[in-house]
């Protein structure tokens, strides 16, 4: 009723639920209403039945990915849809007998510099063993050697790095592939080679975690 800054009265005029049915519902007098009553009243909210009484819609997942994906750009938004493309087209029946199951990798195109543009990706997907594996990045340039190499694919699994583990890191349009080091005063996410920049943080919530290394695909 806030969100549509309604009134008791205008709530019963939308529904059509009688008024002293609708306050007494407000009011905590009524705890049991009719499925007629509650259906109508969620018609005029323009809200499910479920919402209505207080089941969610999505669950946590659901809704953390729903709320994300809203607040993300165009490009964001094109990079979720096309990984929830590849992710859907598998299903347990596709694993073969070594459980091997499908990826999405992404491949940077453009700039092959240090940061990696999230906005310039082709997506392919992939196969492997590793079950904790959810993405994977190609590796088109030789500035990460000799930790990684040209055409090597880094797996990912959904996790924030412990101490002195690789991961992605993503700050502002570019996603930074770094060893996770904590300090006395922060954090350093420390460069692969010495040839990149190290990322200098007070608190992890300055950049978004992608995920962490846990195996590589060579070529």
């Amino acid at each position: 009723m806030c969100s549509n800054n309604l009134t008791l009265q205008e709530l019963s005029d939308i529904s059509g639920v009688p008024i002293e049915t609708v306050r007494n519902i407000y009011y905590g007098k009524v705890t049991d209403p009719k499925a007629s009553t509650v259906l109508a009243i969620s018609k005029a909210l323009n809200v499910t039945v479920n919402y209505l009484m207080g089941y969610p819609t999505y669950n946590p997942d659901e809704i953390f990915i729903i709320r994300h994906y809203r607040k993300c750009g165009l490009h964001g938004r094109n990079i979720i849809q096309l990984v929830a493309k590849y992710e859907s087209k598998i299903s347990r029946s596709e694993r073969d007998a070594s459980d091997k199951h499908k990826i999405p990798c992404l491949i940077p195109i453009g700039n092959k510099g240090d940061g990696i543009p999230y906005c310039s990706n082709d997506v392919v997907d992939i196969e492997t063993v590793l079950p904790d594996a959810y993405l994977a990045i190609e590796i088109t340039t030789n500035l990460f050697t000799p930790v990684f190499c040209k055409n090597d694919r880094v797996l990912f699994a959904n996790r924030f790095p412990e101490n002195g583990e690789i991961a992605v890191f993503m700050k502002s349009d570019k996603a930074y592939l770094r060893k996770f080091i904590e300090e006395e005063d922060g954090y350093c996410l420390k460069s692969l080679n010495g040839r990149g920049f190290d990322i200098l943080l007070r608190r992890m919530d300055e950049v978004d975690c992608i995920g962490t290394c846990i195996g590589i695909v060579r070529a």
